[in-house]
């Protein structure tokens, strides 16, 4: 995560993770008392647009990653219905003549069918499965919902602050 972007230490809230000198603690009442709603509220909202460009940045890095995972899982599956065809076209004609030499006619082009479907659906089923591990991403929502909690514990120690005095 981005360090400036700002995150609860748990005693109280620190403005900046970068190292820099802004490290007000704003659960004390001198910092919410010297200072107008307004200007907090202003950088609540800044901290709140940093927070969001920081979660669509990792959002975007994990989800590129997933993204390759199903290129992979679907080149297996169109790999599968190209082999599929191919397999269809190529054999089908020289097994049913081949077994026709021994059997009907049609009982050869149904043997022949049914060894195609099964290893055709043996591969796709394959690309289906690399499909499955795909899942979303899970850093983002995790961090999501760091910064939700994040956020109602700022607004609500300002909250307090404030109408305490008001």
């Amino acid at each position: 995560m981005d360090p400036t972007i700002p995150r609860s230490d748990g005693d109280g809230f620190r403005a900046r993770g970068d190292g820099g000198s802004d490290t007000r603690d704003f659960s004390s009442d001198s910092a919410f008392g010297s200072r107008g709603f307004g200007d907090l509220f202003s950088e609540f909202m800044e901290q709140g647009r940093r927070l969001v460009r920081a979660e669509v940045t990792l959002a975007r890095a994990e989800l590129r990653a997933e993204v390759k995972k199903a290129s992979a899982g679907a080149g297996l599956l169109a790999g599968g219905g190209v082999v599929l065809l191919l397999g269809a076209l190529t054999f089908v004609a020289f097994l049913v003549a081949a077994l026709a030499e021994l059997i009907p006619v049609w009982a050869s082009a149904l043997i022949v069918a049914v060894l195609l479907l099964a290893v055709g659906g043996a591969v796709a089923w394959a690309g289906l499965g690399r499909l499955k591990r795909i899942h979303g991403p899970q850093r983002t929502i995790q961090t999501l919902k760091e910064d939700g909690q994040w956020a109602s514990r700022t607004a609500h120690s300002m909250k307090s602050q404030m109408h305490g005095h008001a």
